[in-house]
């Protein structure tokens, strides 16, 4: 399990957690007038939790939301936090193998999915990729 506390591109769960709470600001500001205007007292709040790449997750910040859910066992925030990598890691791996059938099917397919830079046939990164790849000898 990776759990990371920095990388070199700065805070990426911080970067991402402002992405997600900007993205459903809208949803909790009406989710909250709706309540408001029906005479509820309730407000409705957003937890996110971040998962990044390779699974990499904040462990602190992960547990720290679990126990805003009323998870308060440490053993079970584990547990929870381990079997969440696990399946990121396990729908991590569906997806390369998807790609890797893809490309033995249909190359020009599964190209046509990368960015331009590397799918362009007239770069050195795509004609790498293809000899890596068996595509071209």
């Amino acid at each position: 399990m990776d759990s990371v506390l920095s990388s070199e591109e700065g805070d990426w769960a911080e970067r991402k957690e402002s992405e997600k709470n900007e993205r459903y600001a809208m949803h909790r500001y009406f989710i909250n007038q709706l309540s408001s205007s029906k005479g509820r007292t309730w407000e409705c709040t957003q937890i996110n939790f971040t998962v990044g790449a390779r699974s990499s997750l904040k462990k602190t910040q992960f547990n720290d939301r679990l126990q805003l859910l009323g998870v308060t066992d440490s053993k079970v925030r584990d547990k929870i936090r381990a079997t969440t990598v696990s399946k990121t890691l396990v729908l991590s791996d569906i997806m390369l193998k998807l790609f890797h059938v893809s490309i033995l099917c249909s190359p020009e397919w599964a190209l046509s999915s990368l960015p331009t830079d590397l799918a362009n046939s007239q770069t050195s990164a795509c004609q790498l990729f293809k000899k890596f790849t068996g595509l071209v000898n």
